[in-house]
């Protein structure tokens, strides 16, 4: 996956991308600390005010009807007859390994639209299945291409999904005295997710297309904009976009999900969590300026296998923090001490393929209803605060470069986990080159 991180390159520091940071360990150690991130529990720490949005993206049960898989049934037979025997064996397995899919009172008009959409989710995995019985090697780009974008084809029906595109990072918390070892890994600017859900501008566009909108009132009130921006980065129309570039039309762009397409090495799997960390944190630096509480949801695929995990922020005793649960698998009938944080989906277990399929169609939808209407609520109790209360608008995103910024560097700061380069030996100027010459010339 390509990586872009844009700065301001000087002799003083340089710039890390995004994924070099999140290659190494050490390095988003750093980074998280100056933007207070911590890892949570699914099951305690997510906070009662967003506990019923994060269950209902991931509860996907009893949404099959039960007729599908029942032999005696009318259903059964007209199936078989319309989409034969391997669709319906398809199914039988998903039964078998997840049962509670399935149900008697499953909605019928939402299960015809389901039988639609699950013939694609069976294309997907027979092509996964001819990819694994394959000598070749194949690439995580491959499974990208035959596998994970025949599921993801229909996420985005309702809300914009948005491959490669670069998102801010958000400016290290006000409170940390920047280093100058810390300034190289500060200093990257944009992510480029492999996938994004945005909310469609149609969906917000009661915040923006007129007058009177919160979008006109907010880019127009100086205590909403940094006084010595201009216009610039620090300006509100920056802060209401989490793309690093302005839209064509002026409005709000918020992002619900990212994800990663990764190898499934360990390491690569920890890679791609770190990064959607980043792109998480700047999505939710966004809707803390904008004053909307939400979670953010981030997925990892590699090679036939996806991992969920949800972020939220909080606020307590005046300190900012960020909090990423990983997603332990659907709730159990007895407590089960898991080995691992991550509860993994097989795509080539027709249940969990179907479960995955299942949870990306709850993120398209809650994307545009309940993700939005937290957007919405957020906004306008920003409106509110500028307009009654003299409040500000935080300055979320990064600005310029922070080599000009650092403090006194901390000699038991972080070194990095692997070794660059050697540097390059300095290159001599003219005047200290014809010295040279001059100098052998007399010794001679």
């Amino acid at each position: 996956m390509s990586q872009a991180s844009s700065c301001v390159q000087n002799r003083k520091s340089r710039c890390l991308t995004a994924s070099q940071i999140a290659k190494d360990s050490g390095r988003f150690e750093q980074w998280s600390q100056y933007h207070h991130l911590v890892v949570g529990s699914y099951h305690t720490d997510i906070p009662v005010h967003l506990k019923q949005d994060v269950e209902d993206v991931f509860s996907n049960f009893r949404r099959l009807p039960e007729s599908w898989i029942n032999k005696d049934s009318a259903t059964y037979a007209r199936l078989q007859k319309d989409l034969g025997r391997e669709f319906l064996a398809f199914l039988q397995s998903a039964q078998d390994s997840s049962p509670s899919l399935f149900s008697p009172k499953a909605k019928r008009k939402e299960s015809q639209q389901l039988l639609r959409e699950l013939q694609n989710v069976f294309l997907a995995f027979q092509k996964l299945e001819k990819l694994r019985d394959s000598e070749k090697s194949w690439t995580e780009a491959d499974y990208a291409a035959q596998v994970y974008n025949v599921l993801r084809a229909t996420v985005g029906l309702l809300s914009d999904n948005r491959a490669h595109c670069p998102i801010s990072l958000p400016q290290p918390l006000n409170e940390h005295v920047v280093t100058k070892k810390a300034a190289l890994n500060l200093n990257a600017r944009t992510i480029r997710p492999d996938g994004s859900l945005f909310v469609p501008r149609h969906e917000l566009a009661e915040l923006s297309e007129s007058e009177k909108s919160p979008f006109n009132v907010l880019a127009q009130r100086r205590n909403a904009n940094n006084s010595a921006s201009h216009g610039g980065a620090s300006s509100f129309k920056w802060q209401s976009t989490l793309c690093s570039k302005l839209p064509a039309q002026p409005g709000f762009e918020v992002a619900s999900c990212f994800w990663e397409d990764k190898k499934p090495e360990q390491k690569e799997l920890e890679v791609a969590y770190r990064q959607n960390r980043m792109a998480t944190t700047a999505a939710l630096r966004q809707l803390h300026a904008l004053k909307v509480e939400a979670p953010i949801f981030g997925l990892v695929w590699a090679e036939g296998t996806v991992r969920a995990h949800v972020d939220w922020y909080k606020e307590e005793d005046g300190r900012f923090t960020i909090v990423s649960a990983p997603y332990p698998g659907p709730p159990s009938k007895q407590p089960v001490r898991r080995k691992q944080l991550f509860h993994s989906w097989n795509l080539a277990d027709p249940g969990h393929i179907i479960e995955v399929y299942l949870l990306l169609r709850k993120l398209d939808r809650w994307t545009v209803t309940g993700f939005r209407d937290r957007v919405v609520a957020g906004i306008w109790s920003l409106v509110d605060e500028v307009e009654k209360h003299d409040g500000k608008v935080v300055q979320w995103r990064r600005r310029s470069s922070l080599g000009k910024e650092v403090g006194r560097t901390d000699e038991r700061e972080y070194e990095p986990e692997s070794i660059s380069s050697p540097a390059k030996p300095r290159a001599r100027g003219k005047a200290a080159k014809q010295a040279k010459r001059r100098t052998t010339r007399g010794a001679v």
